[in-house]
């Protein structure tokens, strides 16, 4: 029932471990990687899934997260998706707990934002060329 749950959401969620290799992932994050299946992730990296420099991004964050102990939230970050396609996404990434307050992994979730993205770079170019012809 749970993995109904976080499929029926309409934002990407994954975790991972200590070591940041995941554990899981709904399907919105899978489809976004280009996998089918969301098990496929499960004991991965982000390095086998991502562009080698955006893999490193997304693991100083979550090392961030987790020897903080504090949540980063609003991340904006650019995600090249398999076939080339660039998205832009609103990440945040939580620390999980065990019950003795432990830190045993990171949680994430992300929506795409690329349509707000490209309208604001819309009204900055507008802005600008209404200021230089003034």
């Amino acid at each position: 029932m749970l993995v109904q749950i976080l499929d029926a959401l309409p934002i990407r969620i994954f975790w991972k471990d200590r070591e940041s290799r995941f554990l899981g992932c709904n399907q919105l994050f899978a489809t976004d990687a280009g996998v089918p299946d969301p098990a496929e992730f499960i004991g991965k990296s982000d390095y086998f899934f991502f562009e080698p420099q955006q893999a490193a991004m997304f693991r100083d964050d979550d090392a961030d997260v987790m020897f903080s102990g504090q949540p980063k939230l609003g991340i904006e970050e650019k995600l090249l998706h398999a076939n080339g396609e660039v998205r832009w996404l609103e990440t945040s990434k939580f620390p999980l707990r065990d019950d003795e307050g432990h830190i045993w992994g990171v949680v994430g979730m992300y929506q795409d934002v690329t349509e707000r993205k490209l309208m604001e770079e819309l009204r900055c170019r507008t802005c600008r060329a209404s200021s230089a012809a003034a």
